[in-house]
């Protein structure tokens, strides 16, 4: 209590003077008490008690300290403190009533129920209506790696529990009032989340990207996504493993945390398919794969644009150094790096290298995990 005072009282003498009411950021310790207080048990009357108590102690204090002359000012106060009495607990009522609706959700398994049934391609709307849940025509399949949190430098049994808080800010992020359910299935490392899609979006991108940095923000860490959009109910499993596919080869290809689509990595998703043409292209490109000062060389080169002074600059070598290196490519490689052709078909092998070398698992395991 008298934390939450010193941290409260404040606000509300800011208030006063300014004749303004707190801002939503202001209140934040107000909705994060009481959704602890409800994690915690504490019923939601005793909660309101204690609020209303020290609203009523700080005006006491207030007749305490006026003078005799003073009355108006202190009726002003009074109506200006009820005011604000009304704000902070409509604000507490509401973080506690949200946090026990993610409880409740979390302890039934209702959601991950049904997010399992679609992920495993059975026909959940039986249980959905059972549950209580409700489904949409088509959603937005995401597949999420969450990144390493300020909290991995915990030890274990701290970190269990930070990780857990984690995955529990995610959830309660998820939850939707009323309408189509966002359904999900999360374990602290990450998972599936399915985002109910209504008609067409001309916007889809934008609030997506909205989505994933809100579910950034509420894991505390990075996340990396890859979505395949507007599908419907039958077709969830098949856009699952392609949305891991996508994951395996942005990490393959050492890409940034972000939210990724097909498109971003068509190339390589395209080169990641086994045939006899690749096997006949990474035989061409063996020697200056095998070599890995001129395979290196060749990775900045097309990482800069095939511009050799970015390049010499990258590797902190002479720019003729890079030129000669060049040229013994294009000597021991029937693909030459300064012709169109030979760009490509180089290009294409480096990719091909990279994914190999990375060992995406196999995609069909994931639905079943």
């Amino acid at each position: 209590m008298p934390a939450i005072a010193r941290r409260t009282f404040p606000m509300v003498l800011a208030s006063l003077r300014t004749g303004t009411n707190p801002g939503r950021e202001d209140l934040a310790l107000l909705r994060d008490r009481a959704a602890q207080r409800a994690r915690e048990g504490v019923p939601l009357t005793l909660l309101l008690h204690v609020w209303q108590h020290g609203f009523q102690e700080f005006f006491e204090e207030s007749g305490c300290i006026a003078n005799a002359g003073e009355s108006k000012a202190l009726a002003w106060i009074g109506l200006a403190v009820m005011r604000l009495q009304e704000i902070f607990l409509a604000e507490i009522v509401a973080a506690y009533l949200a946090e026990q609706e993610t409880l409740t959700e979390e302890r039934s398994g209702a959601v991950p129920l049904i997010a399992r049934l679609l992920l495993l391609g059975q026909d959940p709307r039986a249980d959905a209506e059972r549950l209580n849940i409700t489904l949409a025509g088509s959603y937005d399949v995401l597949a999420v790696r969450l990144g390493s949190s300020a909290d991995s430098g915990l030890d274990a049994e701290a970190r269990e529990v930070a990780e857990r808080r984690r995955l529990h800010r995610m959830l309660a992020l998820l939850r939707t009032g009323g309408g189509p359910a966002t359904l999900s299935l999360l374990d602290r490392g990450g998972g599936y989340v399915f985002v109910p899609r209504s008609g067409e979006d001309p916007r889809s991108a934008e609030r997506l990207g909205r989505f994933v940095a809100g579910l950034e923000s509420a894991a505390g860490s990075t996340i990396t996504a890859a979505v395949v959009e507007d599908i419907a109910i039958s077709g969830v499993t098949t856009a699952a493993q392609q949305a891991d596919e996508i994951l395996d080869l942005v990490r393959a290809l050492s890409r940034g945390p972000g939210l990724y689509r097909l498109f971003d990595v068509f190339m390589a998703h395209q080169l990641s398919r086994p045939g006899p043409g690749l096997d006949h292209l990474i035989a061409a490109a063996k020697p200056v794969l095998s070599h890995d000062e001129l395979r290196t060389t060749l990775q900045t080169y097309f990482e800069c644009d095939l511009d050799r002074q970015r390049t010499a600059r990258r590797l902190s070598v002479h720019p003729n150094t890079v030129n000669n290196r060049l040229n013994r490519i294009a000597e021991i490689s029937p693909h030459s790096p300064f012709t169109l052709a030979g760009i490509t078909a180089l290009s294409a092998a480096l990719t091909v290298a990279r994914l190999r070398a990375g060992g995406p698992p196999d995609p069909s395991s994931h639905a079943q995990g």
